[in-house]
């Protein structure tokens, strides 16, 4: 009886630290707070402040990298920082809202009207007609996620 009970409690302990080894394994969903004004861009190392340039790539492992500007983030893919491959997903916010969103998902405006902190002057539009919008607005080059990478 006794053995019975203490084979239970190993089960139950192999378990728990299966479970617990599996939840330190999966990623967060989704995009991590950045913290602007305190966080610096991981490429050119400035000061992440404006809410609507900021961007973030998050790994397949979780990490969170930050950046002041979505051209900077493009540079420290393709200067092999880290591979494309190893990123899980992409973020950039809604020019209107700052919102972080999926990169895919979004419409981009090039205007040097939008003065963005490493002058890539490329915001992202969660909808359509925000970024057609702003480009009656100001000016510019509509693009896709695609474009930016050329």
């Amino acid at each position: 009886m006794k053995t019975k009970h203490i084979f239970y409690n190993i089960f139950a302990l192999l378990t728990f630290c299966v479970l617990i080894a599996t939840q330190a394994c999966t990623s967060n969903a989704g995009p991590q707070p950045i913290q602007y004004g305190k966080d610096q861009c991981v490429y050119c190392k400035m000061t992440i402040s404006d809410s609507r340039f900021g961007t973030q790539l998050v790994t397949k492992k979780g990490r969170a990298y930050n950046f002041d500007d979505v051209q900077c983030m493009i540079a420290y893919v393709e200067d092999g920082d880290i591979n494309r491959d190893d990123v899980a997903a992409f973020y950039l916010p809604d020019f209107k809202t700052s919102e972080l969103k999926p990169a895919e998902e979004m419409f981009y405006l090039k205007s040097e009207a939008l003065k963005s902190p490493m002058r890539g002057d490329i915001a992202a539009f969660a909808n359509k007609s925000d970024m057609e919008e702003t480009l009656t607005e100001v000016g510019g080059m509509p693009l896709t996620w695609d474009d930016l990478w050329e």
